[in-house]
């Protein structure tokens, strides 16, 4: 089976406005390794003139209701999405309908620690999971043993990303929509 990874074309879009005191922030103390947790709504500053279908703030996810309509009219699994909170620039935009239906989604699902594509576990912290050398690194599969089955999911050491199943990927990209890139992680090159 193949996997994909969502993401964005053009990362010029949407400018991450959240502060400090918006994220748990936890720092492992095995390998130093730092993750920030978002207590509160995503807050970004829409800079295109045209609402997209997709959007990577700071390694947080925001998708249009294009995208939310076929994940939901499909029954996907392994998702959730939340309430965000939107800045824009040109006070027109604030007439933009879609402007108001973009939402966060993050992935439920569970896919296991990364593996190379010779099915060897990625070096990775003990405690926290961290990466620790992905340079030059091509390609990566899932451990179908550790992933559950869900349609989308994260690995549990490369949180943030969202992978998605070949099904996922067929509808999303037979519809029309915009600034979304499909990376087979097959050929994904770190």
């Amino acid at each position: 089976m193949n996997f994909y990874l969502l993401w964005e074309k053009s990362d010029k879009k949407a400018l991450f406005k959240n502060t400090r005191e918006d994220s748990d922030i936890r720092k492992c103390n095995k390998c130093e390794g730092v993750r920030s947790i978002l207590k509160k709504p995503l807050k970004f500053q829409l800079r295109d003139k045209k609402t997209s279908d997709f959007y990577d703030v700071m390694g947080h996810d925001v998708i249009g209701s294009g995208i939310q309509d076929i994940l939901l009219k499909h029954s996907f699994k392994g998702f959730s999405l939340s309430p965000v909170e939107i800045e824009v620039v040109n006070e027109k935009r604030l007439l933009d309908k879609e402007l108001y239906k973009l939402a966060r989604i993050e992935a439920t699902g569970k896919g296991g620690f990364l593996h190379d594509l010779s099915g060897n576990k990625i070096p990775c912290c003990e405690k926290c999971g961290r990466i620790k050398i992905l340079r030059n690194h091509k390609g990566i599969s899932v451990d179908e043993k550790e992933w559950d089955g869900s349609d989308i999911f994260y690995f549990n050491n490369w949180r943030g990303n969202l992978i998605i199943t070949e099904d996922v990927y067929k509808v999303l990209n037979e519809s029309n929509t915009q600034n979304v890139r499909f990376i087979n992680l097959k050929e994904f090159v770190f």
